[in-house]
């Protein structure tokens, strides 16, 4: 259906409303006070945030209900669910993958109530946009904290800086991956600073993420159109000396970490850096929340899954360039030091 027969579907639905609900819209259009609720035309639209045909109805044809006055006398409900579905778990799928499930969330859903029982845990990640193991984190077990809302309990900071470095007087950004990780780091350091509230800027972060993870960061520029956002003062900011500005300030949190940090991610709860067992951040997360309605979102975390993440022998890294690729026998040994903090992990749980 084209543009012009979709708004005539719109527009007829609410002329036949009239016809069949005459008193309502004869009431409506009097001198009267405006109608309670109750008396308007009740309209609802089921959709979900990355539907192309969902996005172009709202944007090209609900929007009509405002233009034209008509919402005096529409009862309109926006339900973003779509064709999500529920796991037997409570793990909701959606139809765009995780990005949809992640507007969903931060758009829609409000905090629970019991988040403020306790203080947050602060959560760090020190990071570098093209760092595959940086991506593979972010996409593959940080998101986490959203599927089952435990992003509730936790106070999350991204530091896109990474193993970066600064050379020479004039303060040149020397990145690990090259000139184009300079670029994206300084566009997620700008997106956190234009959007500060975490339900805004981590589902931008997360795409551009995803599309490293999938080896097409080239294409970053699309996650503006793909969560409709405006991408003027992104571009505005990176383009600038204010996106090096963001930028050195992370360098400077990043460097001022004890103990330093050796390699990226480089993951740190409550202060305490996880090592190479920072896939199984969520375990520490739960053991530090003090509240005790925590108990009621950590225990989605199954027995059977966190025994098959302490089993991992250490999750892979970007070492920082003056640290030593590690030799084999560097690598037992630092896959012993990751098994025994597991199992110290292990014994509080």
């Amino acid at each position: 259906m084209d543009s012009k027969g979709t708004s005539r579907l719109l527009l007829s639905l609410l002329f036949f409303s009239i016809l069949i609900f005459p008193t309502t819209f004869s009431r409506s259009l009097s001198s009267t006070p405006p109608n309670p609720v109750s008396d308007k035309v009740s309209v609802e639209l089921y959709y979900e945030t990355l539907c192309p045909d969902s996005v172009d109805f709202i944007l090209n044809h609900l929007v009509k209900l405002f233009h034209t006055g008509l919402i005096s006398i529409v009862d309109l409900k926006l339900l973003p669910y779509g064709n999500a579905k529920l796991r037997s778990n409570s793990t909701i799928i959606c139809q765009s993958l995780v990005l949809s499930c992640l507007v969903l969330f931060s758009s829609f859903c409000p905090s629970p109530t019991w988040a403020s029982e306790s203080r947050k845990v602060s959560l760090e990640l020190y990071y570098e946009s093209l760092c595959p193991y940086s991506a593979n984190f972010i996409v593959n077990y940080l998101v986490k904290l959203f599927e089952d809302d435990l992003i509730s309990i936790v106070d999350l900071s991204l530091v896109p800086w990474g193993n970066a470095k600064i050379r020479g007087n004039n303060s040149t950004v020397v990145c690990q991956h090259g000139p184009y990780e300079c670029l994206l780091n300084t566009v997620e350091a700008c997106a956190i600073d234009i959007w500060p509230e975490l339900s805004k800027h981590f589902p931008f972060i997360y795409c551009i993420e995803n599309l490293v993870y999938e080896r097409k960061y080239l294409q970053w520029e699309s996650c503006f159109e793909k969560l409709n956002l405006d991408p003027q003062p992104v571009t505005d900011c990176y383009t600038s000396d204010y996106g090096k500005e963001l930028e050195l300030q992370y360098a400077a949190e990043t460097d001022a970490l004890q103990p330093p940090h050796k390699y990226v991610p480089w993951v740190v709860v409550e202060g305490q850096p996880l090592y190479e067992d920072y896939e199984n951040f969520l375990s520490y997360v739960c053991k530090a929340y003090k509240g005790t309605a925590a108990q009621t979102a950590c225990s989605k975390l199954s027995p059977d899954t966190m025994k098959t993440e302490r089993a991992k022998p250490g999750s892979p890294v970007c070492y920082k360039e003056e640290e030593k690729v590690p030799t084999s026998w560097a690598r037992v040994r630092s896959a012993a030091m990751s098994w025994i903090r597991q199992m110290n992990a292990a014994a509080f749980n």
